[in-house]
Parts: structure tokens; C-alpha cells; sequence
């Protein structure tokens, strides 16, 4: 009993240490009505599927209803991959889709499930990829809001809904740095070539993540390489101003934050405001600052 109890007691501490990355994510007010109906209605359809199950599907593929209108869809898959769900390409319904890919390679499918399975404390989450509009070939850029439920049954589901060329929020941001953060703090130096990855999660638009060490020394910048294994305390924006040794100071008392300067979007010389949102990491001695930002244009 005595070693139950102990194992049981380190488990809290663990879950408390990694619980408290996920909170902002999830409480991070966000801006756009956009955003905020989508939200809205993930939740709504989470809770009918707690209540009624899978009977709620079929509520889902009425058309003109509040769940499928215009380019808005509630879709459902399964935490292996099945998609039980999408009422604009019922194509893909009771097949596996694990390793099906956006239009530019992003395999999407995995991304919700790691929203709500990866994370410690973590059951919903935003993906970002390019898919088709509902009767348009061409695809667009898609944000989705997913979230893990359970139904009477027992069985557990992820319930999403997108919009199509969304507006970057805040939340987005933070959602993004608090997972790669978690990596980072589990997998070191290791976690860097996922960070890197342009198909990955943590690369779309002109949104990216970087990671700078206790000494100011550049170590993920995918969308400026050349920035890599150069000591960045002393970069200046077009302002002057000191950012990365401002970002620095500002997390010496405290474990995450926001700044503001100019620097270019990627794929362009010409300074942009930019609002940066930080996280220090430990990951054994080390010592890592991640971050990630919305260009305020």
C-alpha cells in the first residue's frame, strides 16, 4: 500500500507540473465573433453527443440546420483515425484516415488526435491545414476547433468544426507555443527537428516557432534559418529595439509572456509588427525560451 500511495503521490506532482501548460490555451480570450462561433459550436456538439450519443449524428448531416449551413460542417472522427463523420465528404466516412494529408502534405487527421491525446490535461486544441470549401476545388487554408467526449456509450469521439481563412488570434498562439513548450520540455534538443518541420503542425502561413537558449543563442528558426546558431541577444528590429534580450529579462521572474516589435513576416524583407507570446523551459539543466507570434497587419 505504502507503494501505491507513493507512485500515486508522483503522479499528482507530475500532472501538476505539466497540467498548468495547457490552462491558458484553453482560457485565452479570443478576439473574432468567427472564432467565437466556432468554438461555440464544437462545444454545443460535444454536449449532444454526451447526452445522446451517437444519435446525435444524425442531427449533424441535416442540411440548413445549425450544425451544417454555408461552409459550416460538424465533423466526428475516432481517436485511431475512422472518420465517423463529414457530412461534405461522407467519401471518407468508416475508413480509417490516419495518414490522410491536406492539399500540401500536412496530415491532418493525426493532428486532431494529438490535440486531445498528446497534451497531459489537454482535450481540445486548433489545427491549422489547407482543404476544400464544400463544393469548390480549390483548396483554402481551414483553422478547427476539435474536442474529445465521451458518449453514454462509453465510446470516447473528437468533434470538430472549422472556418475557412480565419483570422489569427491570440489563442492560436498560445495553444501552439504551450504544446511546443511541452516537447520541448520532454524531449530536449530532440524535439527541435519537429519544431523545424514545414508539414508539421507548428508551420503554417506565417505562423512558426522558435526556441533561443539561456545564452541568447538562436536554435529553431524555421522561417529564418540563417539565423541558426547565432547568438540573437544583440538583434534589433527597425526600431532599435533589443528584442530577444528584452524577451529574456521579461520571463527572469516569471514563466510566460507577451512582446511587441517589428520584424518581417516570412518570405519578406519588410518589418511588420509582430506580438510574440514566450514560454521558459526547462528540459534537465537546459534552459529554453519558445515562442511564437501573430503579425498585427
Amino acid at each position: 500500500m505504502g507503494k501505491l500511495n507513493s507512485t500515486l503521490a508522483l503522479a499528482a506532482i507530475i500532472v501538476s507540473l505539466v497540467f498548468p501548460l495547457f490552462v491558458s490555451s484553453q482560457s485565452t480570450d479570443v478576439l473574432y465573433p468567427e472564432t467565437k462561433q466556432v468554438i461555440t459550436t464544437v462545444n454545443e456538439a460535444s454536449q449532444e453527443v454526451a447526452q445522446k450519443g451517437e444519435a446525435a449524428f444524425t442531427e449533424f448531416r441535416k442540411k440548413g440546420s445549425r450544425w451544417l449551413h454555408d461552409d459550416t460542417y460538424v465533423f466526428v472522427i475516432d481517436t485511431q483515425g475512422k472518420v465517423i463523420l463529414n457530412p461534405t465528404r461522407p467519401e471518407l466516412e468508416g475508413k480509417n484516415q490516419l495518414d490522410l494529408k491536406d492539399a500540401v502534405g500536412k496530415p491532418f487527421i493525426k493532428w486532431f488526435i494529438k490535440e486531445v491525446t498528446d497534451y497531459p490535461g489537454k482535450t481540445q486544441g486548433w489545427s491549422h491545414y489547407v482543404w476544400f470549401k464544400p463544393g469548390q476545388e480549390i483548396p483554402s487554408w481551414k483553422t478547427s476547433f476539435v474536442k474529445y467526449v465521451k458518449a453514454p456509450s462509453g465510446k470516447g469521439y473528437i468533434v470538430g468544426s472549422g472556418l475557412y481563412e480565419m483570422k489569427p488570434e491570440k489563442a492560436f498562439v498560445v495553444d501552439i507555443v504551450d504544446e511546443a513548450a511541452y516537447i520541448v520540455s520532454k524531449e530536449g534538443r530532440g524535439a527541435f527537428r519537429t519544431l523545424r518541420d514545414k508539414t508539421g503542425e507548428f508551420n503554417y502561413l506565417t505562423t512558426y516557432v522558435f526556441v533561443i537558449d539561456a545564452n541568447g543563442v538562436d536554435l529553431v528558426n524555421p522561417a529564418f534559418p540563417q539565423h541558426e546558431g547565432r547568438n540573437v541577444l544583440g538583434l534589433k528590429d527597425n526600431k532599435g529595439k533589443c528584442f530577444i534580450k528584452d524577451m529574456i529579462a521579461m520571463l527572469e521572474n516569471k514563466d510566460s509572456g507577451w512582446i511587441t516589435y517589428s520584424w518581417p513576416k516570412p518570405r519578406s524583407t519588410r518589418p511588420s509588427n509582430k506580438e510574440t507570446y514566450v514560454k521558459k523551459v526547462r528540459s534537465g539543466t537546459d534552459v529554453f525560451y519558445v515562442g511564437s507570434g501573430i503579425y498585427l497587419e
